[in-house]
């Protein structure tokens, strides 16, 4: 699970699961931003407690020393103020944690919690996550309780249903041509009179315009999918005036000689998965101004004395690492 991915120019697997995810931690881990300076807009909120915390940040760590072993902490790192990779990771948990806070205060406003159907998701994910855990594990996730465990899932369940309720608000609805994909071959030569040969040959009866493609374009990839307003030239002009099989005249851009062959003047296919993606970046971008603003009027500080005392290389015994994926098992938004 990839939980840590909101912030993409902040700093930040189905819909749901990619959106939150890519709404909320990648950032965290990828990105530099120092966070919003402490003002008087700071909010008066209590933090976690060590052990709420530790599952996520133990869950975590077990995540990233499983796969890379324990050297991974060490490693320096350059730019930012932590100069360790661990110390740098437990900063960007406890900003991903302060995040989590931040949405559960604007979900209080906006009248935002689960419902029963979803708490007994809640439960059960928090059951089957506490009793899967060794003693090694409890230890190192600050002695947590099933309820502590509880407590954590809802609190990033209602983060989770407070960001999907902003986004399904957002008008993002894009019309056909805005989206649209097309596929084509093309030639490519350097020499006009070449290009014009050229032109006749393929339009002779019976021509394949792939043969000549591949004999004698300079740009070896001659098929192309071509996305509308992708880029702004007489190229894309001419793809996109061209009907299905339709072959082009000479088009001049750059000190080059296309010859452009419309193999689908609409993928289907190719354009709804774009017009998805489109649609989707429109919500994340919208929702980010929002949240942005939000988060500006609301800062939340943590200042629990344990994150100075994290150590990533205790609890050599424990290695669970699935807080995450048992939630996306069990828990969903109750639609």
């Amino acid at each position: 699970m990839n939980l840590f991915l909101f912030k993409e120019g902040r700093r930040r697997v189905g819909f749901r699961s990619y959106l939150f995810f890519v709404l909320l931690f990648s950032v965290l881990f990828f990105n530099s931003c120092k966070g919003i300076a402490i003002s008087g807009k700071t909010e008066n909120v209590p933090g976690y407690s060590k052990a709420e915390a530790m599952l996520v940040l133990g869950s975590e760590r077990n995540r990233y020393q499983n796969i890379m072993g324990p050297e991974v902490w060490n490693i320096p790192i350059t730019g930012q103020l932590e100069k360790t990779y661990g110390a740098y990771f437990i900063d960007k948990t406890k900003e991903f944690l302060q995040d989590i806070r931040t949405l559960n205060l604007l979900a209080e406003e906006k009248g935002i919690q689960p419902n029963s159907t979803e708490m007994e998701g809640i439960r059960k994910a928090a059951n089957k996550f506490y009793t899967s855990l060794s003693e090694e594990d409890k230890v190192f996730f600050g002695d947590c309780t099933e309820k502590d465990v509880v407590d954590m899932y809802t609190a990033y369940f209602t983060a989770e249903k407070t960001v999907d309720a902003l986004l399904s608000k957002v008008d993002t609805e894009l019309s056909a041509a805005e989206s649209k994909v097309i596929r084509i071959e093309q030639i490519v030569v350097s020499d006009e009179e070449t290009a014009r040969d050229l032109l006749e040959k393929v339009r002779t009866s019976g021509a394949n315009f792939t043969y000549y493609a591949r004999q004698y374009s300079e740009d070896p990839e001659f098929q192309k999918q071509l996305s509308f307003g992708e880029k702004e030239d007489k190229v894309y002009e001419t793809a996109f005036s061209l009907n299905n099989n339709e072959i082009s005249d000479i088009v001049s851009e750059n000190g080059k000689f296309y010859i452009i062959k419309c193999l689908d003047s609409y993928d289907e296919e190719a354009t709804k998965d774009r017009k998805e993606r489109l649609e989707q970046s429109i919500r994340v971008l919208r929702f980010n101004e929002s949240y942005d603003a939000y988060q500006k009027e609301h800062i939340v500080r943590f200042r629990e004395p344990f994150w100075k005392t994290i150590d990533l290389h205790a609890g050599e015994g424990s290695t669970a690492d699935f807080f995450f994926s048992v939630y996306q098992e069990y828990v969903k938004i109750d639609k």
